[in-house]
């Protein structure tokens, strides 16, 4: 094989994965009778592909190892792999001249994947001084080291890998560490491999750091720094690589939040600094994988992406800065703001003085004052004291806080000594979603009631009919919710009393009728109550929607604020089957393997009607446009599925997994190409392995 078996001459276009497909390109295995027109089309580029003769593609074709990118009939580019090992080995990546800049390499590679996801990566070979060298790291590959062609010329090469996402040892690691996560920009890598800069190895090696701090780096620095153009420094470079960790994170991910990064920056900025475009790519890497810290020497960079990148939870430094703010910085996942539900409301520990900033919280319509609000606040100094603010506010340095919760937990209770919001159009959706993270804290804490002992709950906000219909109970004068973390027969919960929990107040009538069990349900929240009236189903979800609607994979650009904290949404479907509200929902996200069931949700209500009806009813609470609805509807009416209170699972159930239990309760999933009805014991079954019971 020659030394540039892992080149394609034609990728010499940058445009190769930034303009999109606007034309009908299919890709898709090649077949035998078009052997000659993947040979014809590689001989185009023989210089750079090397001799493969055609023999052996034609038996590759048949063991399905080339794929090709058609329009029609005709082919414009292919691929060409060997299956070695656990590894896939690309040997030809091809496409034609008048075929460039329609993303047909991407397009090819990301099928290499989705037919092999059981595989741990790609990797190839390419000479450096092919054009083809710029393409790889735009298909998502990266660097792993600088090996010498094995021909007379003894080429320069670099040997590429692009992984699936299979977590290594180090990796797994990384997701239980500790110390903090700070990734270095190329420049500051080299000023410390290079030597170029004393006090920048100073900065890094301060005693204060040690044992603190892992020092990273992500997929596009290693690829810069494979190609610093003095093949010494290079080699020096790339050799010294191993005493940090590589991040990874997913690519279409990182690609959508560079976008992000840079619509943030003026364009006169980018005209003048060109070299932002790759600043911005690293710190979206950097916010992917999950690391904490990114340093740079380069100020404006910093200048022009720290505000955005801060909301994502990165901070951007130069490094003699890292020792002075490290003891902060450790205390990140204590005090760094958190999103609510992904959206730009923050949260983040009370400091000193925060009463001076926090008079709009007064709770005025119970006839508190001013000063004995300010008691209150002063007299919790040894209590989790949060403050929730949009990031628009954090970063224009506005003080009005739009929300405060104090919190701390004794025995099995957590107690609520503070919980206000401030008045504004979103001030009762945010009181709403304050209750159900209180829940979930409680969950976490293994609390079996929240007590709110504030005595003057709300704020700016009412807060009583709020709490009640929330499922609170108001006891001996004290807010109660009870957190029923636990799946049982109705017969136990009627009793009254079961185990830590107290349910007398919430069994006002007698429990009949589906509606019955889903109110239940919805006030002791997590319940889930067996041989209930409750119908319960599968329901098929787009991966786009399961991000924005459930929280599933916790996409990581913004959502509308209205979306994500309100705890209840609309999904639709066509009306093909007609689920029956109040009842129970399975999500299934289709994917490799044949899908995962991630989440489960109480299905509210159904409405079928014509989609410029439903959109004009639900638009607030769901992401479909009427164009997204109308491609949905059958006979020009679809089914709108009310829903809420969605539990992500902590173990996503397989399919297959899913399907095993359905069919022991006498019900099928099949391939879930639309909602499906199953048993209260299958649900039952497929959510304790979902939450992992």
């Amino acid at each position: 094989m020659p030394d540039d078996f892992g080149q394609s001459g034609t990728l010499s276009d940058s445009r190769a994965q930034d303009e999109p497909v606007t034309s009908p390109v299919t890709v898709r295995l090649c077949q035998p009778n078009q052997w000659m027109s993947v040979v014809a089309l590689g001989d185009q580029f023989k210089r750079y592909l090397g001799l493969y003769p055609a023999g052996a593609l034609l038996e590759a074709i048949r063991d399905e190892r080339v794929i090709g990118a058609f329009r029609g009939g005709e082919l414009l580019g292919y691929v060409l792999f060997d299956l070695p090992r656990s590894d896939i080995r690309l040997v030809h990546l091809c496409v034609a001249t008048e075929s460039r800049g329609l993303g047909i390499a991407r397009m090819l590679v990301d099928d290499i994947e989705r037919r092999h996801p059981d595989r741990d990566g790609i990797r190839l070979k390419c000479r450096r001084d092919y054009e083809a060298h710029k393409i790889w790291p735009k298909l998502g590959f990266q660097a792993q080291s600088l090996p010498r062609g094995r021909g007379k010329q003894k080429a320069d090469m670099t040997a590429w890998w692009r992984g699936f996402g299979s977590m290594d040892l180090f990796a797994a690691a990384l997701e239980d560490e500790e110390r903090i996560l700070a990734v270095l920009d190329t420049n500051v890598v080299l000023d410390v491999l290079l030597e170029r800069s004393d006090t920048t190895a100073q900065y890094l090696g301060a005693p204060g750091l040690d044992n603190e701090v892992v020092f990273c780096l992500t997929r596009s620095v290693k690829n810069e720094l494979a190609n610093v153009s003095d093949p010494g420094h290079r080699r020096k470079v790339m050799d010294r690589l191993a005493q940090f960790q590589i991040l990874t994170g997913e690519l279409a991910v990182c690609d959508e939040l560079t976008t992000e990064l840079v619509a943030s920056v003026a364009h006169r900025e980018l005209e003048k600094d060109p070299s932002l475009m790759n600043d911005a790519r690293v710190v979206a890497e950097c916010i992917v994988a999950g690391a904490s810290v990114m340093l740079t020497n380069d100020e404006n960079a910093t200048k022009l992406l720290r505000g955005i990148a801060n909301t994502h939870g990165l901070e951007m430094l130069h490094p003699s800065q890292l020792i002075v703010v490290i003891d902060e910085l450790k205390g990140v996942r204590r005090d760094a703001p958190d999103r609510i539900q992904n959206t730009s409301f923050l949260v983040s520990a009370a400091t000193a003085g925060v009463d001076r900033e926090l008079d709009h919280m007064v709770s005025s319509y119970l006839g508190e004052t001013k000063v004995d609000f300010v008691r209150l606040l002063r007299s919790k100094a040894t209590t989790d004291v949060r403050i929730i603010r949009t990031a628009d506010s954090l970063l224009a340095d506005s003080l009005l806080a739009d929300g405060l919760v104090a919190t701390h937990t004794r025995e099995e209770v957590l107690d609520v000594e503070l919980l206000r919001v401030r008045k504004s159009p979103l001030g009762p959706t945010l009181l709403k979603q304050l209750l159900y993270q209180l829940r979930q804290q409680a969950l976490s804490a293994g609390s079996a009631r929240i007590v709110i002992s504030d005595p003057s709950p709300g704020g700016g906000e009412a807060a009583h009919q709020i709490l009640a219909g929330e499922g609170a109970r108001r006891i001996e004068g004290t807010w109660t919710i009870e957190v029923v973390d636990a799946q049982l027969g109705l017969e136990d919960i009627i009793r009254g009393r079961l185990e830590s929990w107290e349910l007398e107040p919430w069994l006002e009538s007698e429990v009949i009728t589906s509606s019955d069990f889903a109110r239940l349900e919805r006030e002791l929240w997590p319940l889930k109550i067996r041989n209930s009236a409750l119908h319960c189903y599968v329901v098929p979800i787009r991966q786009s929607y399961a991000s924005e609607l459930l929280g599933y994979d916790s996409p990581l650009l913004d959502r509308a604020d209205t979306l994500g904290i309100s705890r209840r949404h609309v999904y639709y479907k066509s009306p093909n089957f007609h689920p029956e509200g109040p009842g129970r929902i399975l999500w299934y996200v289709s994917g490799r393997g044949g899908g995962v069931i991630v989440a489960s949700s109480q299905l509210l209500s159904t409405h079928q009607a014509s989609p410029r009806a439903l959109h004009s009813r639900f638009r607030k609470y769901g992401v479909w446009t009427l164009r997204d609805i109308e491609e949905s509807a059958r006979g020009g009416s679809a089914v709108a599925l009310r829903f809420g209170d969605t539990e992500v699972f902590r173990h996503h159930v397989k399919r297959a997994e899913a399907e095993l239990i359905t069919t022991r309760y006498g019900n099928q999933i099949g391939t879930v190409p639309t909602a499906r009805r199953i048993s209260d014991d299958a649900f039952h079954e497929i959510y304790s392995r979902g939450m992992n019971r």
